[in-house]
């Protein structure tokens, strides 16, 4: 079975990891003469640029996210109107049925407002059903077919965006998975090359060594100290 949520291997965030990368390239292309009796071939190394130009196409998680939460705040907002609609009607049957009777209990939930996704759609859907067989009992105090064919119409729509909601979360899992996976394929890569390039010029140049460093500490300039009063 597959792992959902994979580990990330690289030890920075991702953006980093990818920029590292290709702050690695110019390296490797001056080198590339070198490198080759290393195993590091002209195809490894165009591999490499491919992958990293790859990942950084790849959308990244606060964009995939912001997708997500903008489907939710569509389904939010047409849950908001199916709620209304059914208020609506259950208040027409309120105004003849207490809410505590077993006649207006025959329309199913009495406070839509609290109840999940599912269950909202359950009670639209009996609200409906049993608005229409009783209708002539409710029409003179206003209850019209008008208003629970909005509701069934409200109804259909509501579940289009819960599953437009439901493959909006699969689209950010299945991203932020492949994502990871992918970005742990290219670290690998990249360890092993800044480990041949630095073992390569370690004893004989320590400036080109230092350019596969694989995290290498940023330079810190010194502070100026202020000359002393004379």
């Amino acid at each position: 079975m597959l792992d959902r949520n994979p580990i990330a291997d690289y030890p920075f965030t991702q953006a980093a990891l990818w920029q590292r990368c290709l702050d690695l390239q110019p390296a490797l292309d001056r080198d590339a003469a070198l490198l080759a009796s290393r195993g590091v071939t002209a195809q490894r190394i165009q591999q490499f640029k491919d992958d990293t130009a790859a990942f950084g196409e790849m959308a990244p998680d606060a964009v995939v996210q912001q997708e997500s939460k903008e489907v939710t705040a569509e389904k939010d907002a047409v849950r908001v109107a199916l709620e209304t609609a059914m208020q609506q009607v259950l208040g027409i049957i309120a105004s003849q049925d207490s809410p505590r009777s077993a006649r207006y209990k025959r329309f199913g939930a009495a406070d839509v407002s609290s109840i999940s996704d599912a269950k909202l759609h359950l009670a639209a859907t009996m609200l409906v059903k049993q608005g229409r067989k009783y209708l002539p009992e409710y029409a003179p105090v206003g209850l019209t077919d008008a208003m629970l064919t909005a509701i069934e119409t409200q109804n259909a729509d509501f579940v289009d965006h819960l599953t437009d909601r439901k493959e909006a979360e699969s689209t950010r899992s299945g991203a932020t998975r492949a994502r990871t996976l992918f970005a742990n394929g290219l670290y690998r890569q990249l360890a092993q090359l800044c480990a041949i390039g630095e073992a390569y010029w370690k004893l004989t140049d320590a400036s080109k060594a230092a350019d596969y460093v694989i995290n290498p500490t940023p330079k810190v300039q010194p502070i100026p100290i202020p000359a002393a009063a004379g």
